[in-house]
């Protein structure tokens, strides 16, 4: 599947997109089903949402991007706010001719699609918010670690927790690998930014149609404030994947992609 780049802002951002190739500065084509774009969590890259797109390419148009400072995008660190996050997902969608748009957010994407739903309503025709929920409520432990990870005072942790305890060994090594591919200073500035993130109070505005779906052995939080964005939409619906924790996109593409669809087939 085609790879490329578009500067955005002056950030060379690294873009997957599904369906034919196009030349070096031309658009993906969107003609088939819906449009899809993947919007990455903390820390992490498009890379993560490989598999599923795998499982969706034959209906739709998908395209996933890096954010500044991760993966193969330009810049070491995190653009600090998710509403920084969302306005150069905007940017990007204006450079690419990109509206009608699903946006199929994990995680921090999650709020990334929640913000730009509500800066840009017309923009977005409906939301798959993936692992995330109403706000973020991180461990003060986790920040100070990602901190001194981010000062070379500690190494990369691997977090075994974000993932379901009957996911392979394999899958979990693969989210590990992935992780690596963003600085610790992106990843750092990526969970201030979800920590200071309060888009609860305006996600009432939001009349999209919403697919909010999570691991069943997701964090007890996640689970939690995933409720709470259910029913803080105007139009959404929960849906629970069985045998699969954080790292949903990796555990469950199957699953996961089967919802998407069931989901994306039934907007009007």
């Amino acid at each position: 599947m085609p790879h490329k780049y578009f500067s955005i802002d002056g950030t060379a951002t690294f873009v997957h997109h599904t369906g034919p190739s196009t030349l070096p500065d031309q658009p993906p084509v969107c003609d088939l089903g819906q449009t899809l774009l993947c919007l990455h969590g903390a820390g992490g890259s498009l890379g993560h949402f490989d598999d599923v797109i795998q499982k969706l390419h034959t209906s739709h148009r998908l395209i996933a991007f890096d954010q500044p400072g991760h993966g193969r995008s330009g810049q070491l660190d995190s653009l600090g706010s998710i509403d920084r996050m969302a306005d150069f997902t905007l940017a990007f969608c204006d450079k690419l001719g990109l509206d009608g748009l699903v946006l199929f957010g994990h995680d921090m994407g999650a709020a990334v699609a929640l913000c730009c739903a509500q800066e840009r309503p017309e923009l977005v025709r409906a939301l798959v918010l993936c692992a995330a929920g109403d706000r973020f409520d991180l461990p003060d432990a986790l920040i100070l670690q990602a901190r001194r990870v981010s000062e070379g005072k500690e190494r990369r942790p691997f977090d075994v927790a974000a993932f379901s305890k009957r996911t392979s060994p394999d899958v979990m090594k693969r989210g590990f690998m992935l992780g690596v591919r963003t600085d610790p200073r992106a990843t750092f500035g990526d969970l201030l930014a979800c920590r200071d993130w309060v888009g609860a109070d305006a996600l009432g505005s939001i009349r999209q149609p919403s697919l909010v779906i999570h691991g069943e052995d997701d964090y007890g939080w996640v689970r939690e404030r995933a409720s709470a964005l259910t029913e803080a939409l105007q139009s959404s619906r929960l849906d629970v994947v069985a045998s699969a924790g954080h790292q949903i996109l990796l555990e469950a593409p199957e699953a996961l992609a089967a919802s998407v669809g069931d989901f994306l087939g039934n907007l009007s």
